[in-house]
């Protein structure tokens, strides 16, 4: 029996899990998922020892179930909302992984983990187009229009809170340094 190896479950950690739960950090969300899985069986458990409610469970799920293979979740035309940074906008094209350069990327405050869908996103009330990893937004439910001007030069129309995008190409070159704001040029919020 002294060769196995009992890893005890600290069933004190937990509300300082859920506490942790909204925060949008890649690394704490990476560590919060390492963390709720040494559960195991005991997650339930410990839940309901920590009094947590249907939301914290639920977020819980969602974050123990998110597999390396991220699917995409927003899709061209789509309102979105960064969860960080509060900024709203619309999906105008989207890459599979991030394609930014490592300089670029290095720069990124958050540093969202890279192979997940980035999205290109023009923002509201601006002229900008932010570069944000899957993790960093949210639907936006307002159905409002975005005002940017870039909007219609990639749509062609706002029909029922999403936009209907044309045959225009998105400029293919991802994020760099050098850029600034502006424009078609993208900032890594």
């Amino acid at each position: 029996m002294e060769s196995e190896k009992v890893m005890a479950i600290d069933f004190d950690q937990m509300p300082h899990l859920l506490a942790l739960l909204d925060d949008p950090s890649d690394r704490v969300q990476v560590s919060i998922k390492e963390a709720l899985q040494s559960y195991g069986d005991a997650l339930d458990e410990a839940l309901t020892l920590a009094e947590a409610t249907d939301e914290q469970r639920a977020m819980v799920e969602r974050l123990i179930d998110e597999s390396s293979d991220a699917e995409q979740l927003f899709q061209v035309g789509q309102l979105v909302r960064h969860k960080r940074y509060g900024y709203r906008g619309v999906v105008v094209s989207v890459d599979a992984e991030c394609q930014a350069a490592d300089e670029w990327y290095e720069s990124n405050k958050t540093q969202p983990d890279r192979d997940q869908p980035w999205y290109h996103v023009l923002a509201d009330g601006s002229d900008q187009v932010f570069y944000p990893a899957q993790t960093s937004l949210e639907p936006d439910e307002s159905e409002d229009a975005v005002k940017n001007p870039n909007v219609k030069r990639f749509f062609s129309e706002f029909l029922g809170g999403s936009y209907v995008r044309n045959d225009k190409p998105f400029p293919s070159s991802p994020p760099s340094t050098e850029q600034g704001s502006g424009g078609a040029e993208e900032q890594g919020r």
